[in-house]
């Protein structure tokens, strides 16, 4: 063990002193804005008719951002700003040729950067490591989202104000976001500041200040600044108290029941920079249903999260280990079993923020019932985050499982689980090369050996070239109860059992992009190679799977793509994949297959994908037809469908397990939507209806009105339906 953390610090060491001296700026460009205080009353309606607009100067000369990230942009926007003692204000004309914008929905936070749009990204700290996005839709929906490095997430939300108007050659924005509304330091007179222009007309994205066209248009590297030239925004009170009554009436193999419900949810500012959230008795009943797939994999797969308490400020929890791989903490795995029941969570509370210009923390404790067998569990998550060097952060993470004592309490040996670690990720001055290295334990009774996760990698990016390469082990007693670590698990079929199974992983990908001067048909040529290869921890061959591939975007926002991969396969016990087709013995298998994929224009009004796999497939065939078709009536109606179609053989055995989705969603104004999705998959012999009513009566304030209904695929026979009326309400 000692050996192996060595070797990690040893290459994070290496990574530092091989790059530390790499600077420059890229092609950023430095652009500084200065604003003023003012006193005069604005009115959020999108007009921009008040007299602080007419006196106020205006930014211009957007730069091109995509398809190409050079010269000026085809359709210009213009941005004013100003402020008061409550409300940093943005009034944005947007400039159109002779189509009429695309509007995708007309609900908040539905596919932001798809629809003919503007948005501002703020960094209010300064130091480049998390954000703020505001932005709305030509026909004003709203999105707000928390921006990390190089990525955004839509799911926090806040109250703020916008109007959007319609005129003869342009439309206009306008955006009131109270300084209360986010977090930032005490008295900063200058912040980090971009804007984005959605011209979806155009089929292109422009900004104020440029980003290399690699780089995600909300990258905190890439921000100009703002400098408030009178009194610094100062700091405000944002205490918000969210109460909720809901009422469920449930019907389950013809036995009928009811219950009302009450709880609050709380987010209270514990200084200019921290923000504690709480939760008493929270309802999830409103969150979307699950997307079901047909997993074709012998691990599991994860679902995302949809739980609004659980995605607010979740990078600082989420980002640690490798997605998919080995996550130390996966906040789906609290009040959820493993087959996706829902276990009632008591009360939750989450401390994130920062307590230095540098350092960001997070402290999240859970407390959910004890239900199926399974006694209560307390879940304590603590994170932090410091920034180094200019670009460069340091990582750490400890999650606590703890059961409470209950008389459902069966086993001694899962009375908690810990799992702690930490890891240095680097990052040159200008953005091209990045290293990573990390290691975790996992805490158990009696302590067993082998119980450590390790990884690092290496890569370069720029314009054009891709290139990394990266190493990671998890060992056997690597458990993380409230983590993700599905190939550490291996079904026995023959004594229906589960074995942990320590492994090494090798990948290696290398990608590069081409870019023709002419934009004419083609936008990008995208070619990769990348390999994975998996060894147990005493260097037995496990598994390789090996991928080459060529993906083209074309200028009328059409892709094709080709893939061919190659998978090597050691099963160490007979497996089960479909119950039909009985068990595959222990055995090598080896098996390749191609994959076609075309998508259509999504900015048109009819639209469609079409993905095929045609190969082999262990010790038979398989042919996978994934796809979508949608039609949009703009901007009130999305009506689509999804499908999976499988045709395997294995074993000799053919089987054709699908799975059909239509939805239909109404959105009649930016307050007001009904969302009807289906779900027929024969994989687990279940057809589901979702239906949703939303009516935001208020800002942040909603009522809910979803009705669930699940059936037998078999002879369709019921099996439960539910109804749910809830009502929450935003005070502060």
């Amino acid at each position: 063990m000692i050996n192996k953390i060595r070797t990690i610090i040893s290459i994070a060491v290496a990574v530092l002193f091989f790059f530390k001296n790499t600077n420059g700026q890229g092609s950023q460009r430095n652009r500084l804005i200065t604003v003023h205080k003012t006193t005069s009353k604005i009115i959020t309606d999108g007009m921009l008719d008040e007299a602080a607009w007419k006196t106020t100067v205006a930014l211009d000369s957007f730069i091109n951002k995509w398809p190409t990230d050079k010269g000026t942009a085809r359709l210009q926007t213009e941005v004013k700003i100003f402020y008061d003692d409550q409300f940093i204000y943005f009034g944005i004309k947007a400039y159109l040729g002779n189509s009429a914008p695309v509007i995708q929905s007309l609900k908040r936070d539905v596919n932001p950067y798809y629809s003919d749009g503007v948005s501002v990204v703020i960094d209010p700290s300064g130091k480049n490591t998390s954000g703020y996005t505001f932005g709305v839709n030509a026909a004003g929906a709203q999105m707000e989202g928390i921006v990390e490095v190089n990525s955004a997430s839509f799911d926090w939300d806040t109250k703020w104000y916008s109007g959007t108007k319609m005129f003869n050659g342009y439309w206009t924005a306008e955006l009131a976001i109270p300084f209360k509304s986010f977090r930032f330091p005490k008295s900063k007179p200058q912040w980090g500041i971009n804007f984005i222009r959605n011209d979806m007309t155009n089929n292109c994205f422009s900004t104020w200040n440029q980003v290399p066209i690699q780089f995600f248009g909300a990258n905190l590297n890439c921000l100009g600044k703002i400098i408030f030239a009178d009194d610094a925004p100062q700091v405000k009170s944002n205490n918000v108290f969210i109460p909720y009554v809901s009422a469920k009436a449930d019907e389950e193999q013809k036995v009928f029941s009811s219950s009302f419900n009450t709880g609050i949810d709380a987010k209270i500012a514990i200084n200019s920079s921290l923000n504690l959230a709480a939760t008493i008795n929270p309802d999830f009943s409103q969150v979307d249903v699950d997307r079901q797939i047909i997993n074709l994999d012998r691990f599991n797969v994860l679902l995302p999260e949809r739980r609004t308490f659980f995605l607010e400020n979740s990078d600082l929890f989420s980002n640690m280990g490798l997605p998919n791989t080995a996550s130390p903490f996966v906040s789906r795995r609290i009040g959820l079993t493993d087959d996706g029941r829902i276990v009632p969570v008591i009360a939750g509370l989450r401390l994130t923020g920062n307590v230095s210009p540098a350092l960001r923390i997070g402290l999240m404790n859970i407390q959910s019932e004890g239900k199926y067998g399974q006694a209560p569990q307390n879940y304590t998550v603590a994170a932090f985050d410091h920034k180094i060097f200019k670009r460069s952060n340091l990582r750490g993470l400890v999650t606590n499982r703890q059961q409470v004592m209950s008389s459902e309490e069966k086993d001694g040996n899962t009375r908690f689980n810990r799992v702690a670690g930490t890891e240095f990720n680097f990052l040159s001055n200008n953005t091209k090369f990045n290293g990573r290295a990390g290691y975790y334990n996992s805490f158990n009774p009696g302590q067993p050996t082998s119980s450590g996760f390790g990884l690092a990698s290496i890569g370069y990016t720029d314009k054009r070239l891709n290139i990394s390469a990266g190493w990671s082990q998890v060992n056997s007693n690597f458990v993380a109860n409230a983590g993700f670590t599905p190939r550490l698990y291996n079904y026995d079929a023959d004594h229906d059992t589960t074995v942990r199974i320590g492994y090494n992983n090798y990948n290696s990908a290398l990608a590069y992009s081409y870019y023709p001067k002419s934009k004419a048909i083609i936008n990008s040529i995208d070619f990769l190679i990348k390999t994975n290869q998996y060894y147990t921890v005493s260097n037995q061959f496990i598994e390789y799977n090996n991928t080459a591939g060529l993906n083209m975007l074309f200028a009328n926002r059409r892709e094709a793509a080709i893939s061919y991969t190659r998978n090597s396969v050691n099963l160490p016990f007979p497996t089960t994949l479909f119950t039909e087709t009985g068990n595959l013995q222990k055995a090598t298998y080896t098996f390749d297959f191609l994959q076609l994929k075309y998508l259509s224009n999504f900015l048109r009004p009819f639209s469609w994908g079409l993905t095929v796999e045609h190969g082999g497939y262990y010790n038979g065939k398989r042919t996978t037809y994934a796809g979508s078709v949608k039609y949009r009536s703009q901007p009130w109606g999305n009506f689509s469908a999804d499908f999976i179609y499988n045709n395997i053989t294995l074993n000799d055995k053919k089987i054709h397990p699908f799975i059909l989705g239509p939805t239909v969603e109404l959105t009649f104004s930016n307050t007001l939507s009904w969302t009807t999705f289906l779900q027929y998959n024969t994989q687990i012999k279940n057809f589901n209806l979702n239906s949703r009513f939303q009516w935001r009566f208020k800002p942040m304030s909603d009522i809910y009105l979803v009705y669930a209904d699940n059936y037998l695929t078999d002879g369709l026979v019921h099996k439960s339906r539910n109804l749910v009326f809830k009502i929450s309400y935003w005070i502060n």
